[in-house]
């Protein structure tokens, strides 16, 4: 039988240059580990702030608060800090079922922009699902962009969101239509 050590000439529990090359792997996969960590980190934290610029479209429920003291803006008001001037209201819809999802539309605005719970009820699918007044965030105002894109049952509607202190916002309101034909919020 051959001893082992006497092959290699060197204890490798022993040899400084074995007990090197381990310190120079512990220390690059430490490097790794770490860096994998701070680029999740970054990740987890950036993904919080891009939510923080493009919020949510509110939704409206329970009873509706007071009136403001100041009327909301139109769609043909400039808004707030747009360098480009006003808003202009999209051409008249272009057959008869745009015309009814613009309709629908237009009274969603007016009820986000007016913060009346009663009237988003109205237009609801399911009306159960309209929350309560204290669900409502102040400040929020709502201009048409353009008319209705109908793919089926569905409608696409392009607004403007405009919540106090952020940076306007562009987002789809998706519309769903009934049984009956008619045009709801979902």
């Amino acid at each position: 039988m051959t001893d082992p050590e006497a092959d290699h000439g060197t204890d490798p529990q022993t040899d400084p240059e074995t007990g090197r090359n381990r310190l120079v792997l512990i220390t690059i996969g430490a490097v790794v580990v770490l860096t994998v960590v701070g680029v999740v980190v970054y990740l987890l934290t950036q993904s919080d702030s891009d939510e923080a610029s493009n919020p949510e479209v509110p939704t409206i429920s329970g009873e509706a608060p007071p009136p403001p003291e100041q009327a909301p803006p139109s769609v043909s008001d400039p808004p707030a800090g747009n360098a480009t001037g006003a808003v202009t209201a999209p051409p008249p819809p272009d057959d008869d079922q745009q015309a009814a999802a613009r309709t629908v539309a237009e009274d969603a605005i007016n009820a986000i922009n007016t913060q009346d719970v009663d009237a988003m009820s109205e237009l609801a699918c399911d009306p159960d699902s309209v929350g309560q007044a204290e669900d409502l965030t102040p400040g929020v105002t709502a201009a048409l962009r353009d008319n209705p894109t109908i793919d089926g049952d569905e409608a696409t509607v392009p607004l403007e969101l405009r919540i106090e202190g952020i940076e306007p916002t562009f987002v789809d309101l998706t519309l769903e239509k009934r049984q009956d034909g008619s045009w709801c919020v979902p």
